[in-house]
């Protein structure tokens, strides 16, 4: 006689009795989202951000500039933003345009690449655009990481 691995077991009906109506395990157990975390590391600035993502994972950059879904966040000093889209209407990020406002609404500004989904990131993971500056104020930087 076999025996069934009692952990294993219940597991599955964790699972299954976790699934209700239309929902499947796949859907309980695998990711639908990209986390996507803006973090100002400044002291004493705010930093505008513009952010540009698209359901269309080749989409060229000016492109998505043009027609991708944007997200205007102004940040805090020291706070983050999170936002969370689903992982078919994000397969392609970029900051066009991020401004850390020094004086009367100006200063230093940065911006990043694409990223793609299934070449840079991937469903499920969070992607984290940080905002520093040196203390010369004009070394403004925006460093990408994906976890």
């Amino acid at each position: 006689m076999r025996k069934t691995n009692p952990i294993l077991a219940v597991t599955a009906i964790a699972l299954a009795s976790a699934t209700t109506g239309c929902q499947s395990v796949a859907d309980v157990v695998l990711p639908t989202t990209v986390t996507v975390t803006l973090t100002n590391t400044s002291n004493e600035f705010n930093v505008e951000v513009n952010l540009f993502y698209s359901n269309e994972q080749d989409m060229p950059d000016f492109l998505l500039r043009e027609v991708g879904e944007n997200v205007a966040q102004t940040i805090p000093p020291g706070e983050s933003v999170t936002i969370q889209p689903n992982c078919e209407d994000l397969q392609a990020i970029m900051i066009d345009d991020a401004n850390l406002i020094v004086v009367g609404g100006t200063g230093p500004d940065g911006n990043t690449d694409v990223l793609r989904d299934g070449e840079n990131f991937n469903c499920g993971d969070t992607i984290q655009f940080t905002f520093t500056h040196t203390d010369a104020v004009v070394d403004f930087e925006v460093i990408t990481a994906v976890q």
